[in-house]
C-alpha cells in the first residue's frame, strides 16, 4: 500500500448520557484506552447551563479494571496511571448534546469517538437528524457506534473481547482502505487471535474495486458481492456473517436527497444490530 492511512490511538473520547446504553460504550471506551495505552476522556453535556456536574454518575473506572482483573479491589488512582491509562472527566453545559460534543473535540481533538446512539424509525427518522449522525458528520476522526440494545463486542463484566467477524462495505468511493487499515489496528490492539474481515461489493462482481490488504498474521480475508439497495444488502450480509462489528470509511452527506434521509452511514446507524465504526475518508 503506497499510503497507510491507520490510527494511532492517542485519545479517547467517550461521551455518555448516564444512560444503561452507555455502559456497553463505555466498556469499549475503556478497554480500546487500556489496550492502546492512551488517555481516556469522559464527556457529559449538561443541558442546563447553572447546573453543577454531578461527578458520582460518571462510570467507575477503577471499579471496572478490578471486575476484569486488570487491578485490585480499592485500588488508587495511581494504579490506572501504572496501565498506561489516563483518565480525564469532563462537563459541558449545551442544550444540543450534539453540539456539546461537537464542541469539546474541537478544543480537544480525539482519534477515537465512542458513544451509543438511540435508532429513531418511521416518521420520527425523517423529521429528526440523529445525534449520532450529526457527530458524525461534524467531526474528523473515527467514530464508534454501540446501538443501543447491543452488547457489542467487549463484555461489560469481564472486559473479554469478541471480535472474531467484521464487515467492511467496499467500493471505489469512498476509499474503503481507510477502514480495512484502521480495523487492523484495533485488531491487533486488542490482540485478538483469529478475526475474520469481511469486504463487501454491492453492485455487478466485475465492477469491484481492487483493494489492498495489510498483511496480518491474524485476520483472514473473504470477498463477497450481492447486488440490490447498498443499505439493505450491507444489514443483510452483516447478519448472515455474524458480523460483530461493521466498519465503513464515511465521506458525509452529498446532494438534497443524503440531506434528507442521512448519509450512507447515518442510514446503517438507524437499523445496525452491531457496533459500527465509522473512519473518515480524510484520516491519516
Amino acid at each position: 500500500m503506497s499510503e497507510r492511512y491507520g490510527l494511532a490511538i492517542g485519545h479517547v473520547l467517550h461521551a455518555t448520557d448516564f444512560g444503561a446504553g452507555s455502559t456497553v460504550a463505555f466498556a469499549h471506551a475503556l478497554r480500546l484506552a487500556c489496550a492502546t495505552k492512551s488517555s481516556l476522556s469522559i464527556l457529559h453535556v449538561e443541558r442546563e447551563e447553572d447546573r453543577r456536574p454531578d461527578w458520582s454518575s460518571f462510570p467507575a473506572v477503577r471499579d471496572t479494571l478490578a471486575r476484569w482483573g486488570l487491578l485490585p479491589a480499592h485500588a488508587a488512582r495511581s494504579d490506572v496511571a501504572a496501565l498506561g491509562v489516563r483518565i480525564g472527566k469532563a462537563s459541558v453545559a449545551d442544550p444540543d448534546p450534539a453540539s456539546g460534543v461537537l464542541g469539546f473535540l474541537h478544543e480537544h481533538p480525539a482519534d477515537l469517538l465512542v458513544l451509543a446512539t438511540h435508532q429513531r424509525h418511521g416518521l420520527d427518522r425523517w423529521l429528526h437528524q440523529t445525534t449520532a449522525g450529526r457527530i458524525n458528520a461534524g467531526s474528523d476522526g473515527a467514530t464508534l457506534f454501540l446501538p443501543v440494545g447491543t452488547p457489542g463486542f467487549v463484555s461489560e463484566d469481564t472486559g473479554e473481547v469478541r471480535l472474531r467477524n467484521i464487515l467492511v462495505p467496499i467500493d471505489f468511493e469512498p476509499d474503503p482502505e481507510p477502514a480495512i487499515e484502521v480495523v487492523c489496528d484495533i485488531v491487533a490492539a486488542l490482540d485478538v487471535p483469529e478475526c475474520h474481515v469481511h469486504l463487501l461489493h454491492v453492485g455487478n462482481p466485475a465492477d469491484s474495486p481492487g483493494v489492498s490488504l495489510p498483511g496480518s498474521a491474524n485476520v483472514q480475508y473473504h470477498w463477497h458481492t450481492t447486488t440490490g439497495s447498498v443499505v439493505s444488502a450491507i444489514l443483510q450480509q452483516a447478519r448472515q456473517v455474524h458480523a460483530d462489528l461493521l466498519a465503513m470509511t464515511t465521506a458525509g452527506r452529498h446532494g438534497l436527497l443524503d440531506a434528507l434521509r442521512g448519509s450512507t452511514t447515518e442510514q446503517i446507524l438507524q437499523h445496525a444490530e452491531c457496533p459500527v465504526l465509522a473512519v473518515h475518508e480524510w484520516l491519516d
